[in-house]
């Protein structure tokens, strides 16, 4: 589940990236403050859900945004985006027993369209909530959403904001709010919520934008060789007969996911770029199997020596300054497969900030079936070559 909705964002950003115009230069960057508040439902995507009376909750948010001014190339390319930071907090009203998630996330606003004193935005966010009620047979807690008091948080969103004045936006949105923890402990089903959302923006001191004719175009291009690291735990329960007896005594096993992988880059815009990588990956949940014996689960190991993994992954990258998603697809070319084995084919995506020229850091999410999230890694990487296309 939590691979769909991290996808969404992908989509989001690549849609601003297909139509976002340089129409406007602005002069001086300034913060902007962001109140608001949102009334919605969750949606009731499994049993335990479908069995509540009210599906409704209230939302509140605090945002701190940067306005770009156009200082870095990316800002020209993206149409003077904002960014910034940003802090939530749910009521699910009647339903306390859920838990009061709050949490941090970071922000990307982009703006589409604009008539006059009207605006379009489309917003894209990504960080962490806490306090969630996890599902919990021993103190009678049986909502099968999520598994952990922590768990990752995406938000979308489009809406209009209107002009008040010198230092006031009015803006009605509609928000669509994710939460999961990919896999990092079971059972991960996720949870789902929409809402219109009205919000105050306060601006000290407002960006004044002229049009400008010409379009900006930066016309360096590199070809990149990059090796990384990476490592990340998954949580996996049996997946044979007797799973829901079972499920009631097992909170199933941890395994850990590590390997390293080279890539071969080609930027051939400003905001894209493709290539092609090979990976080798040692997963634990591959080297065990799990099994039932008199009515206890039980672990071991499936082959003598433990079998690495070894994949290709051809990829596509969208570059937003120093911040890339790449988006793959891979496949583990010698996998043996078993019954209950996630298949040999798997995507990826994942958020690449570059530290410095050379240095990288990534965080993302390996899938498959195009919706079913694997685990979660963490990336640490390296550029070796960085040549500048002619």
């Amino acid at each position: 589940m939590f691979f769909r909705y991290f996808c969404l964002i992908v989509l989001s950003l690549i849609f601003d990236f297909c139509i976002a115009q340089e129409k406007e230069i602005t002069v001086p960057s300034s913060l902007a403050f962001s109140g608001g508040t949102e009334y919605g439902n969750f949606f009731r995507t499994n049993d335990p859900l479908k069995s509540y009376q009210r599906s409704d909750y209230m939302g509140y948010s605090f945002q701190v945004l940067k306005q770009t001014n156009g200082k870095k190339d990316w800002e020209k390319a993206y149409n003077y985006p904002q960014y910034g930071i940003g802090f939530f907090a749910f009521d699910f009203l009647k339903n306390k027993e859920m838990g009061s998630p709050f949490g941090i996330y970071g922000i990307y606003n982009g703006k589409l369209k604009q008539w006059g004193k009207l605006k379009w935005y489309h917003s894209v966010n990504f960080g962490i909530s806490f306090n969630s009620n996890p599902f919990d047979e021993d103190h009678g807690y049986y909502n099968t959403s999520v598994g952990s008091k922590t768990n990752m948080f995406i938000s979308l969103g489009t809406g209009m904001y209107y002009e008040l004045g010198k230092h006031f936006d009015l803006g009605l949105n509609l928000k669509f709010n994710h939460l999961s923890n990919g896999s990092l402990k079971f059972p991960n089903k996720g949870l789902n919520t929409y809402a219109p959302q009205l919000s105050l923006v306060y601006y000290p001191e407002r960006a004044v934008s002229h049009v400008r004719d010409t379009v900006f175009v930066d016309h360096k291009r590199y070809n990149t060789l990059e090796f990384s690291v990476f490592g990340g735990r998954k949580n996996i329960f049996y997946r044979g007969g007797q799973r829901d007896e079972l499920r009631k005594r097992y909170d199933g096993f941890n395994y850990s996911v590590y390997g390293a992988e080279a890539f071969y880059m080609r930027q051939y815009s400003p905001k894209s770029a493709y290539g092609i990588g090979i990976g080798v990956t040692h997963d634990e949940q591959y080297n065990h199997t799990m099994y039932i014996s008199d009515s206890t689960l039980y672990q071991k190991k499936r082959f003598s020596n433990d079998r690495l993994l070894f994949s290709v992954i051809p990829t596509y990258r969208l570059m937003i300054g120093k911040l890339y998603v790449n988006i793959g697809a891979g496949y583990y070319i010698f996998k043996k497969e078993r019954k209950y084995d996630s298949p040999a084919f798997f995507q990826k995506i994942g958020l690449h900030y570059q530290i410095t020229d050379r240095l990288f850091a990534s965080f993302g999410i390996n899938a498959y079936d195009l919706h079913i999230a694997d685990y979660l890694e963490w990336r640490l990487g390296y550029t070796f070559s960085k040549k500048e296309r002619r």
